[in-house]
């Protein structure tokens, strides 16, 4: 057994509470609190029962191979251990944080957590590992501040290759330029002729080109537009060199792929990051390719980390027919659903909008691009369901998300049948869901269809937000909405479209303001969220989306044991109110003080409030000035990890 001890434990296990439901209503999923006596009057049990409250905040959890056997005080736990074992010892003096020392006679080791603040593990609901880890090698745009300069780079980058290699990067974002000019291929035929150059948008859904490329892709102003993408062309009809959405596949196929032995080190590479900074799984939506990577570092022994893995559209027969159903898999692999698209970016104009974006460079009447039609998308959602793959569609644009909602709204009765045939749940999912329209908000929990949303995109957003026609009043990254209206809510990152690291996330979720940290641009703060909650988007919500619920997300007795050691306490800070105990942000201390633990706090955050019970002071989360909270979100958004645990095992030590 593993005791890690000298913590500040925040467990975030959901209150049973006598007007809610079991938040274990299967009870043979339901983890066991029966073996160990750490279940009756031991600190964690106010996550199960009403009747018992926490007398001393945990600062320990006990580890038994991949599950948490108790989370107490260090004594207590001594004391479980000391009951399976016929002797008892003394503890020596461990050295420091992540240090481990034996218990003779206890089997037992104790690392100490250098009374450092232990968190469930964080899962990011939406990541691209294939693509974050190409990102970390090829050339990034996301710097470059005009046309001129993104050019300079890739003349540089073209000159350290030999001559024909393609040039790949990213990143590059013309709304951020200087001089918002579009990219076209004339500058990049002029500077780099004599290699083909593909450099994707930071929203990874247009692709700038220069001729070179084109012509090996065997594209020429002849070329006609696939459905649900497009060729972009001057007014004499030539091809710019900016291609959009499914265009972009055209030519990104004849880009060399890897092979399998450079793209499991590039994934190796990727994990200890991820792992670094605290996640310990992620929802990875690179079909084939990610899941022949993980498998290969699978079988390599060389999986640090937990991964569910979705399709992409043209992999479904070949999903089919291989037997692959949502939720099949072990405890580091498991199956997940197939990702379709209805819609584009908002960078890109793609998002698909009930009114059209300003005039852009000759776009009137530009309304976005619907990839796939109502029909189309119900079609691909019916096949996958009926064969036992859940759904999970990408929509941005406000008509999208209408769009999808009347899918699964069609998909209702199918959904069921899949359900009791393989006997499972099927959460299909929305993935983005940045703009809705007001009646759509309900629909999202009426139909049971998820929203899995990324609180970077929130901000990152901002020098855009003048694109959406404010008379349409669409909820706007609206993840307090969708909580109010009983809706599931999932985050994650869109890595690489975001930077992975989830305390940058929590920081968007509470402030809506840039990164650096200027109250100034929060957007619409009222709709903010407290850490308390956006920690458990990011924990509990990609578990429940996964069917992991009774297993993953929190910290309790008969949970997997996945956590980290983080050197910032998001639940308590100066300035935050004793008052917002009662909702979803809390002072530790004074919870306490008013005799209830900052422990049971936390774990009365699983059903949020009404917004004016949370935050009447517009969106101050209970701190008692703006300034208090900012200082708190970037303390969070500056948190290092120390440990990172997945099954029971230290994955990541710094």
């Amino acid at each position: 057994m593993r005791l890690f001890s000298n913590a500040v434990v925040r467990t975030f296990a959901p209150a049973a509470r006598p007007d809610s439901a079991d938040p274990h209503p299967d009870d043979a999923a339901r983890p066991d609190e029966s073996t160990h006596p750490a279940t009756a009057g031991h600190p964690d049990n106010a996550a199960h029962s009403d009747d018992t409250r926490p007398s001393v905040a945990p600062d320990a959890i006990l580890v038994d191979g991949e599950t948490i056997v108790a989370v107490g005080t260090r004594a207590e736990l001594l004391d479980i251990a000391a009951a399976e074992s016929s002797t008892t010892a003394a503890l020596a003096s461990a050295g420091g944080v992540g240090a481990t020392t034996v218990i003779p006679g206890l089997e037992i080791d104790e690392i100490d957590c250098g009374g450092q603040v232990i968190l469930p593990g964080f899962v990011d609901g939406h990541m691209h590992s294939i693509m974050y880890a190409d990102s970390l090698t090829d050339l990034d745009l996301s710097q470059t501040k005009s046309l001129a300069e993104a050019v300079t780079a890739i003349r540089e980058r073209a000159d350290s290759l030999p001559v024909g290699t393609w040039v790949v990067g990213s990143g590059w974002d013309l709304n951020k330029w200087d001089d918002p000019s579009c990219p076209d291929r004339t500058l990049l035929d002029a500077e780099v002729p004599d290699h083909p150059v593909a450099m994707w948008s930071l929203d990874l859904h247009t692709l700038w080109a220069n001729a070179h490329a084109l012509e090996i892709a065997g594209i020429d102003a002849s070329t006609e537009d696939p459905s649900g993408g497009s060729f972009v062309r001057d007014d004499d009809g030539q091809l710019t060199g900016l291609v959009r959405e499914d265009a972009t596949d055209l030519v990104a196929r004849f880009i060399p792929e890897l092979s399998r032995e450079e793209q499991v080190e590039r994934l190796a590479v990727t994990q200890k990051l991820f792992l670094s900074q605290g996640l310990t799984g992620i929802h990875d939506f690179d079909g084939i390719a990610s899941t022949l990577g993980w498998n290969d570092l699978r079988e390599a022994d060389r999986q640090d980390m937990r991964v569910t893995l979705f399709l992409r559209g043209p992999e479904v027969p070949w999903a089919i027919e291989t037997g692959w159903h949502t939720g099949d898999g072990d405890d580091w692999l498991q199956r997940g659903g197939l990702k379709l698209f209805s819609d584009g970016a908002l960078g890109s104009h793609t998002s698909h909008m009930s009114s059209p974006f300003p005039e852009t460079d000759g776009e009137a009447e530009n309304f976005g691009i619907a990839q796939m039609t109502e029909d189309e998308l119900f079609d691909q959602a019916r096949i996958a369901t009926e064969a036992g793959i859940s759904v999970a569609i990408h929509a941005i644009g406000d008509q999208a998300n209408h769009h999808v909602l009347e899918v699964f709204e069609r998909l209702r009765e199918i959904t069921a049948a899949a359900e009791e045939r393989f006997d499972r749940p099927f959460r299909h999912r929305v993935e983005h869901a940045q703009f809705i329209q007001p009646g759509d908000v309900a629909r999202f929990a009426e139909l049971g269809v998820l929203a899995s949303m990324q609180p970077r995109h929130c901000i990152s957003d901002l020098h855009l937000l003048h694109l959406i026609d404010e008379s349409a009043q669409l909820a706007a990254y609206a993840w307090p909405d969708l909580l109010a209206a009983g809706a599931q809510v999932i985050f994650g990152s869109d890595g690489p479209v975001e930077p992975a690291n989830p305390f940058a996330a929590i920081y968007a979720a509470m402030t809506r303001a840039n990164i650096s940290g200027d109250a100034s641009t929060s957007f619409q703060p009222a709709r903010r969220l407290s850490a308390a909650e956006a920690i458990r988007l990011h924990t509990q919500g990609p578990a429940f989306a996964a069917g992991l619920e009774s297993r993953r997300g929190y910290l309790a007795p008969g949970m997997d044991a996945d956590f980290i050691v983080v050197d910032t306490d998001p639940c308590a800070a100066d300035g935050l109110n004793a008052d917002s105990c009662r909702a979803d942000g809390f002072n530790a201390d004074s919870c306490a003080a008013e005799g209830v633990s900052a422990e049971a706090a936390v774990q009365g955050t699983s059903t949020r409030p009404d917004r004016a019970e949370v935050d009447g002071t517009d969106g101050l989360l209970g701190y008692d000035s703006e300034e208090a909270l900012f200082a708190h979100a970037e303390a969070i958004r500056d948190t290092r990890v120390a440990l990172t645990v997945v099954g029971g095992e230290i994955k990541y030590e710094a």
